[in-house]
């Protein structure tokens, strides 16, 4: 199921909402936050911003993949460094597997489960830093 994801100006909160033709509505204040014009392709630009740039991140959570190195590193006496080879490889599958996501460089609004363009390249710090001086 399509998603946006975002922090809500108003109540401060993180909304989830599937994607649908209309207003994005904060489920917690009610707040119309934005308008998705097509649900069926990814958007030329951000419903919430209308900003036209977007990265790529995998929508994984990054504090189970330190856990999964961590784990490596503790087993590494025992192991004689092969655990650290072995959880490499869990990392590799597991990056193969998940699913990516596409972030807007101007509000942070999430992209879930959108065929999302080639065009569409990882984080590129110089933009980033260019939109961090306009983000609140």
């Amino acid at each position: 199921m399509k998603t946006i994801a975002w922090d809500c100006p108003s109540c401060k909160k993180f909304c989830c909402v599937p994607v649908q033709a209309g207003a994005l509505i904060c489920p917690h204040c009610s707040e119309n936050c934005g308008k998705v014009d097509s649900p069926d392709f990814f958007p030329t630009s951000c419903p919430r911003c209308t900003c036209s740039q977007f990265y790529l991140v995998k929508d994984f959570n990054q504090a189970f993949g330190c856990l999964i190195m961590l784990i490596g590193i503790v087993l590494v006496p025992r192991t004689y460094g092969l655990s650290l080879p072995a959880m490499a490889l869990l990392d590799w599958f597991l990056f193969r597997r998940i699913p990516s996501a596409a972030i807007c460089y101007r509000c942070g609004a999430e992209f879930r489960d959108f065929d999302i363009p080639k065009h569409i390249k990882p984080f590129i710090h110089q933009i980033g830093v260019k939109y961090d001086r306009k983000r609140k």
